[in-house]
């Protein structure tokens, strides 16, 4: 499958960015992280909706990508001109196992996380129990499947592994 334009959506622990780097190594295609759009200055400064739009079709509009993020509110370019949509649906238990190796493999780390601790390790893992059980989150796994299922052109779900693996071999 040759593939030019991939957008990659999941919530947090889901693997999006490890997915993204393999994928823009093996493709020779730059990636482009959802996070970097958003905050002017990671986590503190955050872009106007408008400026993160504009950034966002400058992206679509290139002949190559790769996007990874969380974010619905203005991805929509990315889900409407993307090749394929992966969506890493992965299961709530794994999210949380994920999330909590990562915060003790940075906790002793000798690369200081200055913005990874304890408490903002228990807000992700809220975050991610509010995408799978409340509603008026404003996102959630059923807002994920929506924009899917309303504007992308081909999918790729991934639960497990293996899954993930077969896709990797099928890229090209």
């Amino acid at each position: 499958m040759k593939i030019k334009k991939i957008h990659i959506v999941g919530i947090y622990g889901s693997g999006k960015s490890t997915l993204a780097r393999r994928l823009s190594k093996k493709l020779n295609i730059k990636s482009y992280d959802l996070d970097e759009i958003k905050y002017k200055r990671k986590y503190d400064k955050i872009r106007s909706v408008k400026e993160r739009l504009k950034i966002v079709k400058d992206i679509s509009n290139k002949k190559t990508w790769i996007t990874e993020g969380v974010w619905l509110d203005y991805a929509l370019d990315l889900y409407k001109k993307a090749d394929l949509v992966i969506f890493l649906e992965i299961p709530k238990k794994i999210l949380y196992q994920r999330i909590l190796i990562r915060y003790f493999k940075r906790k002793f780390s000798k690369t200081r996380y200055k913005d990874h601790n304890l408490k903002t390790t228990k807000n992700i893992l809220k975050k991610v129990k509010q995408y799978f059980h409340d509603k008026k989150y404003f996102m959630t796994l059923q807002a994920h499947k929506k924009y899917i299922n309303e504007y992308a052109k081909k999918v790729f779900v991934i639960k497990y592994k293996k899954q993930l693996e077969n896709l990797l071999k099928e890229i090209k």
